[in-house]
């Protein structure tokens, strides 16, 4: 076994951001629907549901209920501006953020297939006989649902096991749990985020390959990584950049 590497799950492995990006545009196409000429634009309505979604961060953490809760908290938030009373008009909203976890539907859809490269890469580093390790946050019933849909237990391990790990957040005490006894010198984490990825496995102390697709709001703070050492990050355009400079990841 030559190297390590720990594989964020989320636009890293699978596409992710724009099921939500779909349930936004159902969610503006419904609150025109619902509401008429009265309602804002689509812009408006898009931006509060933005910062709605990043400020339940602190009230539901990455569970199922924060996307769904700020699509009905945007619509009782527009119908309460108009002096709407409109209960259903908001369950539905609910309903419409609720189904960027129908991992089914997205799968038909092909929305929630695997990033170009992604299984090329990981059926080259098997044959290379490296270790691969799964670390992804969120959901745990939502992000195993994912991990099954994809066969991604082929090159992790089961879901409950060592080689497969979910968690609520992903910082640099979890990065270290993960890698254990593993000597860091050989312990690369590949990711799609600065904030989530990049910064908590340099404060691990481990190696990272950064591939960018960058998401949503809450994981545009890229502050923190001013002041760490980046000389162990690699930024690659393409998670096939992997297996294109195998030989240069030391």
């Amino acid at each position: 076994m030559n190297k390590t590497f720990i594989f964020d799950l989320d636009d890293t492995l699978v596409r992710n951001v724009h099921k939500y990006s779909f349930c936004q545009m159902e969610l503006i196409r419904h609150i025109i629907d619902r509401i008429g000429h009265r309602s804002p634009d689509a812009q408006t309505i898009i931006n509060m549901q933005v910062v709605i979604d990043k400020d339940n961060v602190s009230r539901f953490g990455f569970s199922k209920e924060r996307f769904p809760k700020s699509c009905e908290e945007t619509y009782r938030k527009i119908a309460l501006s108009l002096g709407i009373t409109d209960e259903e008009g908001a369950q539905e909203a609910y309903e419409i953020g609720y189904r960027v976890f129908n991992e089914k539907r997205w799968k038909e859809l092909g929305v929630g297939d695997m990033i170009p490269g992604a299984k090329d890469t990981l059926d080259f580093l098997m044959r290379q006989n490296d270790e691969l390790l799964l670390l992804t946050k969120g959901d745990a019933n939502a992000q195993a649902e994912k991990i099954q849909l994809n066969c991604l237990e082929r090159y992790f391990g089961p879901i409950i096991g060592e080689g497969i790990h979910i968690v609520d957040k992903k910082d640099a005490v979890v990065v270290r749990e993960v890698v254990g006894s593993r000597d860091k010198n050989r312990v690369w984490h590949v990711g799609n985020l600065i904030k989530s990825d990049v910064i908590p496995a340099l404060n691990a102390g481990i190696k990272m390959i950064y591939v960018p697709c960058e998401t949503w709001a809450f994981e545009k703070d890229h502050s923190g990584l001013e002041s760490i050492d980046t000389t162990n990050l690699l930024t690659f355009d393409s998670i096939l950049d992997i297996k294109r400079k195998y030989d240069s990841i030391n």
